[in-house]
């Protein structure tokens, strides 16, 4: 049966006005997308075309429903793209200082260095584990592998995320929030495999930084690097830092370096409350190359996942092994 041309067009002028409108009540959401998408010419034409979207939806009060809709299941805040980078403390005055050239001499009479804090099962060490996705499994370790007198109070494992793009997920807000509340003695931190790009949200002033891995770029993220370990260890958090493994791939091998050696520095700065595993050389061969298996304990075992980035369960107890023992150094773990 044929349809009169009328209906059909009809029934396309239909769905053009119910695609609008669905557009205009979902116009926050839209401009959220265009927001998030990653750097570049797609990006900011979904940027030019959403801004109008929401004014236009904002004025017809078309907004008010999907706003009452989410006040009413709890996620008023789900539209909000907050590219804030808050840091509350000052940075620091002047640049790092470098390493001694010469070794300082030894004190004739060296003190004793003080007790360890103790903890036990009754009081435990409270370890919160929180990144990107290589969070995850190390953190499911600890869980593991960790004395009794370590309570990993949670593993905050999220895809895709990272201290370069606050507009994706912000986690100095949530660095502030953890600080305001119930805190950890411990931060077990893994961020950097999705920073490694060109773009950064919540630069000072809205200036954009230069290309990954130039001085401007390397500038900034050591800048919060070191701005979330100061804020972390002036809270009583001591931070550890996890380096990003050796990856299978050209790609990630020129990009993971630039991240380890700003986490390295920035632990070694700030070494009487932050630690670095250096992940990278804990999983290579012994020829310096990526390898899924490795022997450990005598037996070959694999340790990296088909992707050549993420960890086996296997290498997130190894992992787990080296944060245990770093701490060891510190704390009395019975």
């Amino acid at each position: 049966m044929r349809i009169p041309p009328t209906s059909a067009a009809r029934g396309i002028l239909v769905l053009v006005l119910a695609l609008v409108l669905a557009a205009f009540l979902d116009a926050e959401g839209l401009r959220k997308q265009a927001q998030i998408q990653p750097e570049g010419v797609q990006r900011r034409i979904a940027l030019a075309l959403t801004s109008p979207l929401v004014s236009a939806s904002r004025t017809l009060h078309l907004t008010s429903p999907r706003h009452g809709l989410q006040v009413a299941i709890g996620r008023e805040h789900e539209d909000d793209v907050d590219t804030g980078v808050h840091l509350e403390l000052p940075p620091p005055a002047g640049p790092l200082p470098q390493p001694h050239t010469t070794p300082t001499p030894a004190p004739r009479h060296p003190r004793r260095p003080p007790p360890k804090p103790v903890f036990t099962a009754e009081h435990p060490l409270r370890v919160w584990v929180a990144g990107d996705s290589l969070a995850q499994v190390p953190g499911d370790g600890l869980e593991r592998v960790a004395p009794a007198s370590v309570d990993v109070t949670t593993i905050e494992s999220r895809l895709s995320t990272g201290l370069a793009r606050p507009d994706l997920y912000n986690w100095y807000t949530r660095f502030k929030q953890l600080i305001a509340g119930a805190k950890p003695q411990v931060a077990v931190l893994s961020f950097g495999a999705d920073d490694a790009h060109d773009y950064m949200a919540g630069v000072p002033g809205g200036r954009s930084v230069g290309n990954f891995g130039s001085p401007s770029w390397v500038a900034e993220y050591r800048r919060r690097v070191d701005g979330v370990t100061r804020e972390l260890n002036a809270a009583g958090i001591r931070t550890v830092w996890l380096g990003l493994p050796i990856p299978d791939g050209p790609g990630f091998k020129r990009s993971f370096p630039v991240v380890n050696t700003i986490l390295a520095s920035v632990a070694k700065h700030h070494a009487r409350q932050s630690t670095y595993v250096d992940t990278w050389h804990m999983l290579d061969s012994a020829h310096g190359k990526y390898a899924a298996y490795l022997r450990v304990g005598g037996k070959l075992t694999l340790l990296r996942l088909p992707d050549g980035v993420h960890y086996t369960p296997a290498a997130g107890d190894m992992i787990a092994r080296a944060v245990i023992d770093g701490l060891r150094a510190d704390y009395d773990l019975g």
